[in-house]
């Protein structure tokens, strides 16, 4: 799989209260602290009902400096569980995965905060900012639960950093200019804008297409430019509820091209939910091209992938659904299925706990697991 987010600087944030301190004295200004968090516990079995157990978490945290109405300096802040891979090298752990998890007893789970960025941000109207710094980007970010995090896995290009100059245009797009933390002679531009369509841009009916266009120039990844498009629609009535989402993504390589089609339509009427994903990439294979494309050229782990999930919910803070999963790796590998029965619970805004369990069925000894995870925005 293709690169995922780096940090700026590798050495810890031992004086981050000092600098929260100092910035108060110093330009009598307001601080505020917004954040995400995401923490899980799973028990992973093999055939032998052997356990692994494991624990990872994830904690971002912005430190927002307002100079005053219009002018804000952004520091961030992350720490991420680690494990150490086959090769002995240190890698981060992911929420929710089996091989790319920290084992509960390692003392990688307490890894030190790492630097995550500066902007200085001027906003010169509700609609217009303009931004010095470290920028992040990615393009479709999934709805599936497994490939949430867009530093991992996305439909057409995963977080992506540069330092430079950007203006954002409210909530609706951007336009980045910069240096790309690919290598130290990368050039980047990057660019994208949710146009709604007229007539259709109203609470209870809404459809926005945003094209997406990320180009780099001086190496640093194998393709120069990417382009997508995301697109949704979404519908609202009384007790029931509908939404479409489409994502098309394509970049060259090895003298063709990577097209990626993605489909995510979500259901609800009173107490009963819908949600899904249908993930396509189309390759080619050896006769079409010089060197086979695959997966490693895409930004998932499948080339195909369909998952849905009917869900109830019993109340407003409980609910619970069945996933049902059908992968397919590539089209030398054998597909596989997950069934997930999962309860989740809401306990107040910005906070959500799954219980899940797992049981795939896979070409030779299946594999069972359960876990809790969490989600935290602050």
């Amino acid at each position: 799989m293709l690169g995922h987010r780096n940090y700026y600087i590798y050495s810890p944030m031992r004086f981050l209260p000092i600098v929260v301190l100092l910035a108060c004295a110093a330009f009598a200004a307001d601080v505020s602290f917004e954040g995400t968090l995401d923490v899980d516990y799973g028990d992973y079995l093999d055939n032998k009902f052997t356990v692994d157990n494991a624990a990872n978490q994830d904690l971002r945290i912005k430190m927002n400096v307002d100079l005053d109405e219009n002018v804000r300096a952004v520091v961030g802040a992350a720490s991420k569980s680690q494990y150490r891979s086959a090769d002995g090298s240190l890698q981060y752990s992911r929420i929710r995965h089996r091989e790319e998890a920290t084992p509960i007893s390692s003392e990688l789970r307490f890894s030190p905060f790492l630097f995550d960025g500066f902007s200085l941000e001027w906003t010169v109207r509700r609609d217009l900012t303009f931004i010095f710094g470290d920028m992040f980007y990615s393009f479709g970010s999934f709805n599936y639960y497994y490939w949430c995090n867009p530093d991992y896995y996305a439909a057409v290009l995963t977080t992506q950093g540069m330092r430079g100059l950007g203006v954002r245009l409210g909530q609706d797009g951007y336009v980045y200019i910069g240096a790309g933390d690919s290598n130290n002679k990368s050039g980047r531009i990057a660019a994208s804008y949710a146009w709604a369509i007229p007539g259709m841009n109203q609470v209870n009916n809404k459809f926005t297409i945003a094209p997406m266009l990320d180009l780099i120039k001086g190496g640093g990844r194998p393709h120069r430019y990417t382009v997508g498009a995301d697109a949704n629609y979404s519908r609202s009535y009384t007790e029931l509820n509908y939404a479409i989402r489409g994502i098309w993504g394509m970049h060259p390589s090895h003298g063709s091209y990577v097209n990626t089609f993605t489909l995510e339509p979500s259901f609800n009427y009173k107490n009963f939910n819908l949600a899904s994903t249908c993930y396509w990439a189309l390759l080619s294979d050896s006769t079409e091209s010089t060197k086979p494309l695959t997966v490693e050229q895409t930004y998932t782990t499948d080339e195909r992938l369909i998952y849905i999930e009917p869900s109830y919910s019993f109340t407003k803070k409980f609910s619970m659904g069945l996933g049902f999963e059908w992968h397919k790796p590539d089209s030398n590998s054998d597909s596989w299925f997950l069934i997930a029965p999962t309860a989740y619970l809401y306990p107040t805004a910005g906070v959500d706990l799954s219980f899940w369990t797992g049981y795939s069925i896979v070409p030779g000894p299946n594999n069972f697991g359960l876990g809790i995870s969490s989600s935290v925005k602050f």
